[in-house]
């Protein structure tokens, strides 16, 4: 059995990384260059280890066993774990963020742009524009996770995991 954790008066523990706030993260030093300590972690493991990511879950048992462990600081040595936990933990991570990546003040003024200009170009200019206006922690995470999600698709000969694919695993999770 574990201690339980002390919750201070905000309401969270400092060890907790799971449901919590991109700001309340960096508060608590679980990050690094604006990236979740926890999230690196996962994106490391699944691309050393990882082979058709999502086509599988993990199992749920062990996926919350993991998450309690993170939130009461525990060391989790990830190469003890299959490769569908992690994945299935890292999405548990995502949506169990209180705020989207890609936050509504953003996507949808986008959207609303995008339907009105179908142009290839003009879209692309008005993105950086709009991805400008993200708070940097979340730009940072964006960025770190679309590289990890950039790299999958190259190899999707091997691993299936096509762009589409992957809109339709993470597009939910990153903009709740």
């Amino acid at each position: 059995l574990t201690a339980p954790v002390r919750v201070p008066k905000s309401g969270v523990a400092p060890t907790c990384v799971f449901g919590v706030s991109l700001q309340t993260l960096r508060q608590n030093g679980k990050m690094i260059h604006g990236v979740p300590l926890v999230l690196r972690d996962m994106v490391e493991f699944l691309e050393k280890n990882g082979n058709h990511l999502f086509r599988v879950g993990g199992s749920v048992a062990k996926i919350h066993q993991l998450r309690r462990r993170l939130d009461h600081g525990e060391k989790v040595n990830l190469e003890l774990e299959q490769v569908p936990t992690v994945a299935s933990l890292l999405k548990l991570f995502f949506q169990q963020l209180p705020d989207p990546i890609v936050p509504d003040r953003i996507l949808v003024p986008f959207h609303v742009y995008s339907v009105a200009n179908p142009d290839e170009a003009q879209l692309n200019l008005a993105l950086k524009k709009h991805l400008c206006r993200i708070p940097d922690d979340n730009l940072a995470v964006l960025l770190y996770f679309a590289d990890f999600l950039s790299k999958l698709a190259a190899c999707s000969q091997l691993n299936h995991m096509t762009v589409d694919t992957l809109a339709t695993v993470f597009g939910p999770c990153i903009f709740q």
